[in-house]
């Protein structure tokens, strides 16, 4: 259908829309992306994880996918993560962190040559400069951070990967993003950095946000649009996610598949604690704007009415309803996020706001709604219910208004797409 339609002023840019791959979980994409399934083909890859993950990437780059790799320097470099699944990374030092000398030029451990080297010859045609988690803009190792990622781009060049971009990783906390000193000095030192786009992970923001919250991240973004480069909001999901690219805080978002909607690094510099199990299955549901674990699911669903109101009834992702949506989540998952992008971006840019306020939040807002009154057995249950009513009825007050104090503001670039990786090295050259 979409052939015809006419745009007065052009078609419009659809938002960046990135999938993280995580480090498990990778066969199930590759079932999803031969069924056709999969839905998000520009992937951040966990450099811990890209070499098992090969299959999944070369049929990524068959269909003509964006391939860009995460370091993960930031996790080595970190005493509660560097021993965790990042350690399975090449330029990993299996006894300690990766300490600053490691990063600086001519290093005995080459880390900055050892990532050059790898994403050449595997094939990516971006890399997430090698960055730490900064405690503030006056953390000592933005500087070396800075550094780092001119230096990768000269051992790029030298490595025969002039066609690979680099992507520059800001990972700071919220208190920073919400100081307007923080971010004059983070944007001062940010333009003389070599980089394509701009990528945010803030710790303690994601798809669980107040709407305050919301609000604040939307207008602090908007200061680093002063840099006139594309902006991407990692760690984020949900309602949250597509409201930052509604608002033109950022031209592309980036999560999970049913995880990494929240970016947390409070406890990074802490030693690890022992215990723990694996991740617990979440369904989403999309009314509710949350994600439920199968037993939650099952509880709301035994309630009179759940079903018609909450059930998926998008046939084109799961025919059979409910039953569908529990036997493949992540599916599920990815083509209703892939919805919600896809019907933002077929709107033109300086009606995405109003179109999400009216559209997309309005009618989560109408099923949250009633979704409070259903009468739910499990009282833990109903009182997330009624937060989550009053969550996005407070989402929406706060957005309106916010609407109506930046209309006409500038909107953060959309992150282009960048040639498939089987292109060949020639018809990068710049």
């Amino acid at each position: 259908m979409n052939e015809n339609i006419v745009y007065l002023h052009g078609q419009p840019k659809p938002v960046g829309h990135f999938l993280r791959v995580g480090t498990s979980g990778h066969r199930q994409l590759e079932t999803l992306l031969g069924s056709g399934r999969m839905m998000v083909d520009r992937v951040v890859v966990e450099a811990s994880a890209a070499t098992r993950q090969q299959d999944l990437l070369t049929a990524l780059a068959e269909i003509g996918g964006e391939l860009i790799l995460d370091t993960n320097v930031a996790e080595l470099s970190s005493i509660g993560r560097f021993g965790g699944a990042a350690k399975a990374a090449p330029w990993a030092n299996p006894e300690s962190v990766l300490t600053p000398d490691d990063l600086r030029p001519n290093a005995n451990r080459d880390v900055i040559g050892q990532i050059a080297r790898f994403a050449v010859k595997q094939g990516f045609h971006a890399v997430q400069a090698p960055a730490h988690v900064l405690e503030s803009s006056t953390d000592q190792l933005f500087a070396l951070d800075c550094e780092a990622a001119a230096s990768l781009r000269r051992a790029l060049d030298a490595e025969g990967g002039k066609h690979i971009g680099i992507d520059y990783p800001l990972m700071i906390k919220n208190a920073s993003l919400r100081d307007p000193a923080q971010r004059r000095s983070f944007i001062a030192s940010l333009k003389n950095v070599p980089f394509e786009n701009l990528w945010f992970r803030v710790s303690g923001f994601g798809a669980d946000a107040t709407p305050a919250g919301l609000r604040r991240y939307i207008a602090a973004m908007m200061d680093f649009h002063r840099l006139e480069t594309p902006i991407v909001a990692d760690g984020v999901g949900g309602l949250v996610g597509v409201a930052i690219a509604a608002f033109g805080a950022a031209g592309g978002i980036c999560h999970g598949v049913a995880e990494k909607e929240r970016f947390d690094a409070s406890d990074w510099a802490k030693p690890p604690q022992s215990g723990g199990g694996g991740r617990e299955k979440r369904v989403l549901m999309s009314g509710l704007d949350r994600l439920l674990s199968v037993k939650q699911v099952d509880a709301l669903m035994a309630a009179q009415g759940a079903r018609s109101l909450l059930a998926c009834h998008d046939r084109s992702c799961c025919p059979n309803g409910l039953s569908d949506t529990l036997k493949n989540p992540k599916a599920h998952y990815l083509r209703q996020r892939a919805r919600q992008i896809g019907e933002l971006s077929s709107v033109p840019e300086a009606r995405r706001s109003q179109h999400f306020l009216e559209k997309e939040l309005a009618a989560a807002e109408r099923i949250a709604r009633s979704a409070a009154k259903l009468e739910v057995s499990d009282e833990g249950l109903s009182a997330v219910l009624q937060r989550s009513s009053e969550r996005l009825e407070k989402m929406h007050a706060v957005l309106e208004s916010l609407n109506g104090t930046i209309a006409g503001q500038p909107r953060a670039p959309i992150p282009p797409r960048r040639q498939g990786r089987r292109a060949s090295v020639a018809s990068h050259g710049r």
